[in-house]
């Protein structure tokens, strides 16, 4: 199908960091807000609540060769996407870079376009409503509703 990606970078711990989230072995991970270093308690509170477990530095973009490069995304499932919430958790999913313009502006600039992007489901965006699935984990891409991480 069709998709518009859309991108946020919030800070806050990932919802699929939570204990019992997805058909995984362990949650994803998060990390502490002042050290980065990785928390091995997935029951610490979000800075976004308080608390200091936050998302990883490492969570952004990387590429894997000229042709593929992977990612991490919430999954927008408050609009008409065919994604349900929890059970995404950790899931993988393999988009295409097309030409396609926007009339709001963007697109994927000349230099991907054909390329693939793997992104696997770290979070749940249930506040996210319109017609995309994913929300694309990308350092200054925006906060969205979660702007105190």
């Amino acid at each position: 199908r069709e998709d518009v990606p859309q991108g946020y970078w919030d800070c806050c711990k990932p919802s699929c960091a939570w204990p019992d989230k997805g058909n995984v072995d362990q949650p994803t991970r998060s990390c502490e807000a002042v050290t980065g270093e990785t928390l091995t308690d997935s029951n610490t509170v979000s800075v976004c609540d308080g608390g200091t477990a936050a998302c990883c530095a490492d969570h952004m973009p990387f590429t894997v060769t000229d042709e593929v490069t992977m990612s991490f995304a919430a999954a927008a499932v408050g609009g008409i996407t065919g994604l349900d919430g929890d059970e995404n958790c950790g899931e993988c999913y393999e988009l295409e870079w097309t030409d396609e313009e926007f009339d709001y502006g963007g697109g994927a600039h000349p230099n991907i376009v054909g390329k693939r992007h793997i992104i696997q489901v770290t979070n749940i965006g249930y506040d996210v409503t319109g017609d995309h699935s994913f929300d694309l984990q990308i350092p200054s891409a925006g906060q969205g509703v979660f702007d105190t991480g």
